[in-house]
């Protein structure tokens, strides 16, 4: 009952917010501002300039940016950087990987000879056994 009643107010408590927000909302919003005696039109929108080439179009935009800009030509090469350092290591890696693949299954060859020999030895001693049973019964 008393989890029914929490909810109840919290949802009351949002409507009662929410409603102070809209109506404050709707309190601020005035007419236009502007009297037809006084209206002036907008300026003419000057003529879009001619078109550059992409090298172009990213420089002035780098320029534009300024220190942003910078950073992201810092962030750009140091990126690229990185990726070739990156892709340098993971083909080393890859090659220690496929050498030390090669040696384990060396390694698991010559165990599974073993564990081969030794199940042999175990059913031959299991025939001896079991031959010496039935001679001494």
């Amino acid at each position: 009952m008393k989890k029914i009643i929490d909810s109840v107010g919290t949802i009351l408590l949002g409507l009662v917010v929410g409603s102070f927000f809209f109506f404050a909302v709707q309190a601020k919003a005035e007419p236009p501002n502007y009297d037809q005696n006084y209206y002036y039109p907008p300026p003419p929108q000057s003529a879009p300039p001619a078109q550059q080439s992409p090298v172009d179009n990213i420089i002035s935009i780098l320029l534009d940016q300024g220190f942003a800009g910078a950073i992201i030509v810092c962030l750009g090469l140091w990126t690229f950087r990185e990726s070739k350092l990156n892709r340098a290591t993971q083909k080393e890696n890859f090659d220690k990987f496929v050498a030390i693949s090669a040696e384990c299954s060396g390694h698991m060859a010559s165990v599974s000879a073993r564990l081969e020999n030794i199940e042999r030895e175990i059913e031959s001693t299991k025939q001896l056994e079991l031959l010496q049973a039935t001679r001494k019964g």
